[in-house]
């Protein structure tokens, strides 16, 4: 009874509820210690083609540990670590993802694919695929390449690669961030490849 007892009429009655409605749904950030993570790793590899920019480098680590990339290819005149600047937007997450740096892309690629890798560059191209629609499931070792930020995936890089696949995108321009769109093409990997490995 004394829950009620301020509440007089039917009006007040519905507004006291909202509110405790509203107070047991109220949405809240949660801390880092409250997040607990599906932790997986797929058999998926990214190799930057001759990145330019440190920054890039770094949260490239970071979105590889993110969507559990089992390993990061700094190939070409991609910058490598030690580095401040990797390290300073990386947050860590060098640590947790193993990487090689190579300066023979071509190399590196070939002996990629003699270990049974599909190589998939992001790349619009003559001949590239909508990304939602390619079927990355059909494969079960993909490395994604990426190139580098003003130029793209080098012409002797896309000479070498199994397939090439593309963003649609809705404004004037042709082109995003590399790490944006990476982030964008690794969803779409392992959403596709989450699906396949809960199906079996």
């Amino acid at each position: 009874m004394c829950f009620y007892s301020q509440v007089k009429t039917s009006s007040e009655i519905v507004n006291f509820a909202l509110k405790l409605i509203l107070m047991n749904t109220e949405i809240k950030q949660l801390t880092h210690s409250e997040i607990k993570n599906e932790q997986k790793t797929f058999p998926i590899a990214v190799l930057c083609d001759s990145f330019q920019s440190p920054e890039n480098i770094g949260m490239t680590f970071r979105i590889c540990e993110a969507m559990g990339v089992q390993h990061l290819y700094l190939a070409g005149d991609s910058p490598t670590l030690p580095h401040r600047k990797i390290n300073r937007t990386a947050r860590s997450a060098e640590k947790r993802v193993p990487y090689t740096h190579q300066l023979d892309t071509a190399s590196l690629l070939m002996q990629l694919k003699s270990e049974g890798y599909t190589l998939i560059g992001l790349e619009i191209t003559n001949q590239s695929k909508d990304i939602r629609t390619f079927d990355f499931q059909s494969f079960d070792k993909i490395v994604f390449v990426v190139g580098a930020e003003n130029y793209g995936i080098s012409a002797a890089t896309l000479s070498i690669l199994d397939a090439t696949v593309h963003i649609p995108m809705y404004g004037v321009g042709s082109s995003m961030n590399v790490v944006t769109a990476l982030s964008i093409g690794l969803y779409e990997i392992t959403r596709q490849v989450s699906a396949l490995i809960n199906n079996l």
